[in-house]
């Protein structure tokens, strides 16, 4: 039966090849933008959900009040993390997680199978952490060990891509005991290789220095490690609390600490300052502790992309009921015969439901093929994680599994019901186009309103984005940036290291009769981001700071 269904629906579909293209694209054109916004949506909504026990997993996030205006970070004091350790019950693991200063890059020097050095001046993804974090993530060791691979002082861990990079050619159980400089003052040793991790993630760390390598070298004082009144954007903290312990706890504990170390935190009502544990699944879309390097989600944006993309797939089923019942009567005299030689009502329905779906699988079909294309068109718009290879993304093939079958009952549950009502009688008179003209002339009217309607919010919504993105490209900026230039010249810590270097940079820049004005300083005009600095001074009563 089910075989009769559907080559009746492929000759259906081969004689009236036109109008069935016409369906065909009009529901792959919703279904497509369905796909994409799924994709999006299912990208940014898997973000850290393969850690053991996540719910137990926290970032140590600062609140804090000066003069009486909030601030929020998600970066906390150094040496928080060695006193949670010492002091702090309920803690299961106590992960340090810091960056080199400047833009989170290091110069990093390796020895190459010639033993002649090879150096890669802005390398990504560097961190010093210790042990724990292998314990919060579970990346799968190649070489090496969980319990001793960062113990020791000028130990790294490298991820199988970075030691490929590094130490191409060499079989991964000779690359421990190579040394890895970082920007020419810290020479470490490879003690393990870690397999990368194939996640979706905002831990995308690929080298881990051991964390007393910081204590052993100048980086003691530049990560200020003993300073509890200030902080830096590469210095953050995650915590894994103990099965049964709650978060208040723990905060509770981190107000006497602070209390303990920095007397002057919480000194009136106007200066204040708190600890609070974070937790991990709220990381990826809380932007008030938006974190050095990390991309955040809106989550009301994506509940929104998904409303848009029912709304475009509402539109693809009303596009599509509205053509196949407006050309029913073509099918009057066959729904007719068909009736006449015994043909039940529920054939009749089955019969329709099967044509819809077999265009249905059409339409899908043509939406994975298009679906690749739109992800290239909007590059710019899409997470750069997110890929579409539906052989290997079983939740994709569910999902087009589902979709196809609900847009098929959408689109054609109504057509089936109209078509196997036609009375044998009536149409053998030619009388059925008129009666069922009739019957659902309201209920056609009110789709062919609701579709327009549809339509026209998107156009006008279109209409408005393409203003707003007009207004940002051409809006007055209050100064000329025609012939305005920056760049970034090389950063080390401290700042003063390279001054007659960056000195000479200028004047020779100056010196070019090509150039007007020239200067320096810490960030360019409308740079994303923020710096933030002390500023203590004497008003002729008080200190205020």
């Amino acid at each position: 039966m089910l075989r009769n269904y559907f080559t009746i629906a492929l000759r259906n579909f081969w004689r009236n090849k036109m109008f069935s293209i016409i369906n065909v694209l009009g529901l792959s054109i919703g279904i497509s933008a369905a796909l994409v916004i799924f994709l999006i949506v299912h990208y940014e909504l898997s973000f850290d959900k393969f850690e053991k026990n996540p719910d137990r997993i926290h970032r140590v996030v600062l609140d804090v009040k000066y003069s009486g205006d909030e601030g929020h970070s998600s970066a906390v004091p150094a040496p928080l993390s060695n006193a949670i350790q010492n002091e702090v019950s309920g803690v299961e693991e106590t992960v340090p997680v810091m960056r080199f200063q400047g833009d989170g890059t290091a110069k990093v020097e390796v020895i190459d199978n010639n033993h002649k050095p090879v150096v890669y001046k802005k390398q990504s993804e560097i961190i010093f952490t210790n042990n724990q974090y292998f314990e919060v993530m579970p990346f799968k060791w190649v070489i090496g060990s969980l319990e001793t691979s960062l113990k020791e002082p000028f130990s790294v861990v490298l991820t199988e891509s970075r030691a490929k990079q590094y130490f191409p050619g060499i079989a991964m159980n000779n690359i421990p005991g190579k040394q890895i400089t970082y920007n020419d003052d810290v020479k470490t040793t490879v003690t393990g290789i870690v397999k990368d991790l194939n996640e979706t993630t905002d831990f995308t760390s690929l080298e881990f220095i051991s964390f007393p390598t910081i204590a052993k070298t100048n980086l003691q004082d530049r990560f200020m490690m003993n300073v509890w009144n200030d902080w830096m954007a590469y210095s953050t903290l995650y915590l894994k609390l103990a099965d049964g312990t709650n978060a208040k706890r723990i905060e509770g504990q981190l107000k006497s600490l602070l209390k303990k170390y920095s007397k002057e935190a919480n000194k009136d009502d106007k200066n204040t300052m708190s600890f609070h544990l974070q937790p991990l699944s709220d990381i990826h879309f809380n932007t008030t502790y938006s974190g050095f390097g990390m991309r955040t989600a809106h989550k009301q944006t994506l509940y929104g992309l998904l409303a848009i993309a029912t709304f475009l797939l509402l539109l693809g089923c009303i596009n599509f009921v509205n053509l196949t019942t407006a050309n029913s009567a073509h099918r009057a005299k066959e729904i007719g015969i068909r009736k006449t030689i015994g043909s039940s009502k529920k054939q009749l329905v089955f019969q329709f439901l099967s044509e819809t779906f077999f265009i249905t699988i059409a339409a899908t079909i043509v939406s994975v093929i298009i679906a690749p294309i739109l992800l290239k068109i909007f590059a710019d718009f899409i997470p750069l994680g997110l890929h579409f290879d539906i052989l290997h993304q079983p939740v994709l093939i569910l999902f087009l599994a589902l979709l196809t079958i609900i847009v098929s009952f959408l689109s054609g549950l109504y057509r089936a019901l109209i078509l196997s009502a036609f009375k044998p009688v009536s149409v053998l008179k030619n009388q059925s186009y008129n009666s069922s003209q009739t019957r659902s002339a309201s209920t056609r009217k009110i789709l062919t309103v609701s579709q327009f309607v549809i339509a026209q919010f998107f156009v006008i919504a279109a209409f408005m984005v393409s203003k707003q993105i007009h207004y940002s490209l051409n809006t007055d900026l209050g100064y000329k940036k025609d012939a305005i230039l920056n760049f970034e010249a090389p950063f080390t810590m401290p700042f003063d290291k390279n001054e007659a270097h960056y000195t000479q940079l200028l004047n020779e820049i100056k010196s070019m009769p090509e150039v007007e004005l020239a200067s320096r300083g810490f960030l360019p005009p409308a740079m994303e981001g923020a710096a933030f600095g002390n500023i203590k001074y004497n008003d002729g009563k008080d200190e205020r700071k």
